[in-house]
């Protein structure tokens, strides 16, 4: 555990009632952290679970293990340090949240969800008041929806009031007070009012109409309210006149900037002097191109997304109102930034976060406790690790760290400034060993017209020497804002631990690598996208001693897209083909889905898919079915709006007319991809067992 942390004077910090056991069975080193007086009761019992997991070292793992969902899914710390609470799944697919005491880490309040249902989001509003919301199971689909409801209560349980939602309303019968009051609309937090203990500033987003349906797209106009956190009146104070639209605000309340997105799906930014002035683009205020992304607290600092460079790298500057300075807080970057590390001090977005082939840190220029801490800590945890801060306490006496890998589902850790000690907190899915993970490689190669093209590889443990590893080429979905990354993906480990070498490439038109990339993919999901993927994968068989007939190609959304035209376009390269949830005609995209029917949806499929007709059916690999020879698994859920199953179903008739009737799995109650855990399991059964069967 020391090894894991790592600074010279930094050591593992373990609650004074826990302790580090280590415990030595032929030849492994296993450390468990207990309590004293667990370790005595349980030993008996570890050891005969020890005994019978050995059995791993040689053999697979269930597919259980990568089909559960993670356990602990997030952790926030309270301002004042002295609380943590952290949201985890059950055993019966509950998501909860408890708050623990940094002191001792015992349990001293908690919110249950009911069976199938998910608390989704859990904010800490002061010391001791929460704010969280729910998504319910949805009776019509393996899906959990939100509510758009706000819950608060205080850490020990106490005066636990649904305070905003369709369902917050009080009877006003026999009295003038003033009642709490029923709003068919979401929320959003904008501002917790620091001078004030009792209100919060928020977005409320009216629901839609949808047929016999509310809707919570948070498109239409957003209101300005001011809510009690406590007894949940609230007060509206304005309307904000952009649709789809995140308002920010300042301290006291002031809504001066709004980014927005326009009817053709483009983001845009607006501005105001103050409450009495008209909203101007921003444009007029700033010389480029750029979008809002934070406020300082005392509204003087605007935080903006913006290109740099000829590929136009995404990353962030800072303009300062008062002085009109506009300055670049991360250069030198060879991708985009990704993800920012807040110091809450100087409100800085201290450290950006690029992928160029795994993490890499940049640091924005100016001296700050997140900088430095960051700096330490993620030397500590290693180049493979990636370190953020997930929060701090305000006297930045505690952080709280998410630690992760692709062999590391996460980890949380508790640092002490102080005492340079780092506590261990919890593991997510904590039942995956990570020596028994593969790792991941990136690579690079040249595409035939000469675009430098991003991929990773992933090769399973143990390979036999001499003998070439089969192989899947997984295809992410999007294609747009959708990347890979060197992650953990629990999809990506449970074939590998299966035994096949896992290929994923970052085609053109894939996210993270500046817009320039991103529009090469417009009009090229049949085209270019298609050959960077099958060149990707001959490139990956040539590098890596890969057996290049047993070679197999999978993906879910445009991956499952991208997989079938893979076949069509290479019917030699690949034995088996497996698409899930994939659009296999693409004029269903404009009829037969809810990307076409959603705010700038249709702007947004003429840009990236066109309007040409000659185009569109060459493109749909439906109309190909007969150039197929891969044997073919077809995975879809019933209830999929994104993508819906016609696709799948016209598909099967396709390939079934011309002599090469598919494997088809319908999911019933799912949508677009299997939410539930005994759904999943018998998926990725399926899956394993149609690899199997083809390329083992």
């Amino acid at each position: 555990m020391e090894k894991a942390v790592g600074l010279d004077s930094y050591k593992l910090h373990l609650p004074p009632t826990y302790g580090l056991y280590n415990i030595k069975m032929y030849g492994l080193q296993i450390y468990v952290v207990l309590s004293k007086k667990e370790f005595t009761m349980k030993l008996v019992a570890l050891l005969a679970l020890l005994i019978s997991s050995l059995s791993v070292f040689a053999n697979q793992l269930p597919i259980e293990q990568f089909t559960k969902h993670g356990d602990y899914l997030e952790m926030k710390l309270s301002p004042d340090g002295k609380h943590i609470a952290a949201r985890f799944r059950t055993n019966d697919d509950r998501v909860n949240y408890v708050v623990l005491s940094v002191e001792d880490l015992k349990a001293v309040g908690a919110i249950r969800s009911k069976k199938g249902d998910q608390i989704h989001s859990v904010e800490w509003i002061n010391n001791e008041r929460l704010v969280y919301q729910y998504a319910e199971k949805d009776r019509r689909s393996d899906q959990s929806i939100p509510t758009g409801e706000l819950f608060a209560a205080n850490f020990d349980n106490t005066r636990v009031k649904m305070i905003f939602g369709y369902r917050a309303g009080e009877q006003t019968t026999g009295t003038r007070l003033k009642k709490r009051e029923a709003t068919l609309a979401s929320a959003v937090i904008l501002s917790y009012l620091p001078d004030d203990d009792d209100n919060i500033l928020i977005a409320e987003y009216p629901f839609e109409q949808d047929g016999n349906f509310l809707i919570n797209s948070k498109v239409k106009q957003p209101n300005i309210v001011k809510l009690n956190v406590y007894s949940g009146l609230k007060r509206k104070l304005e309307n904000i006149p952009f649709r789809a639209a995140r308002p920010f605000a300042n301290d006291q309340g002031d809504v001066n900037f709004v980014r927005y997105i326009d009817e053709n799906g483009f983001y845009k930014g607006a501005y105001r002097i103050n409450e009495d002035a008209e909203w101007q683009d921003l444009s007029e205020l700033l010389d480029g191109d750029y979008i809002p992304m934070n406020l300082s607290s005392d509204g003087k600092k605007l935080y903006l997304s913006g290109d740099d460079g000829e590929a136009s790298l995404n990353t962030m500057f800072e303009f300062d109102l008062t002085t009109q300075k506009m300055t670049q807080l991360f250069s030198g970057m060879t991708t985009d930034i990704e993800n920012y590390i807040w110091d809450d001090k100087t409100e800085l977005p201290a450290v950006g976060i690029s992928y160029p082939n795994r993490h890499k840190y940049h640091y924005a220029p100016g001296k700050n406790e997140t900088t430095k801490w960051h700096k330490a800590l993620s030397a500590s945890f290693g180049d493979d690790q990636k370190v953020v801060i997930e929060s701090k306490s305000e006297d930045e006496r505690l952080i709280l760290l998410h630690v992760s890998s692709e062999i590391n589902p996460g980890e949380y850790y508790l640092f002490n400034t102080e005492t340079k000690s780092a506590s261990f907190l919890l593991a997510n899915r904590s039942w995956l060993d990570p020596r028994l993970l593969a790792t991941t490689q990136p690579f690079q190669f040249t595409a035939s017209d000469g675009t430098d093209i991003n991929g990773f590889i992933t090769l399973p443990k143990k390979i036999k020497e001499g003998v070439k590893t089969p192989l899947v080429t997984m295809i992410h979905g999007g294609p747009h804002q959708v990347r890979d990354y060197i992650t953990f993906d629990s999809e990506v480990q449970l074939l590998a631990n299966r035994g096949y070498a896992v290929v994923q490439i970052n085609f053109r038109g894939s996210d993270g690598y500046g817009d320039v990339f991103r529009r090469m993919g417009h009009r090229q999901w049949g085209g270019k996208m298609i050959a960077d993927i099958i060149e990707g994968t001959q490139h990956a068989i040539d590098h890596f001693s890969l057996d290049a007939d047993k070679a197999c190609v999978y993906g879910a959304s445009y991956g499952g897209y991208a997989a079938m035209m893979s076949a069509v376009r290479s019917p030699d390269m690949f034995k088996c083909v497996v698409g899930y949830v994939g659009i296999y005609d693409l004029n269903y995209a404009y009829t037969e889905s809810d990307t076409a029917e959603s705010y700038g949806g249709i702007p947004y499929l003429e840009r990236v898919l066109g309007r040409n007709q000659e185009e569109l059916d060459e493109f749909s690999p439906v109309n190909h079915a007969d150039k197929i020879k891969a044997n073919v698994f077809i995975i879809h859920g019933e209830k999929d709006a994104r993508v819906p199953v016609i696709n799948a179903e016209a598909m099967v008739e396709k390939l079934s007319d011309a002599g090469n009737k598919p494997k088809y799995l319908n999911f019933s109650r799912s949508g677009h991809g299997v939410v539930d855990e005994k759904g999943r399991l018998i998926l990725y059964e399926a899956l394993v067992e149609f690899l199997d069967e083809n390329i083992k």
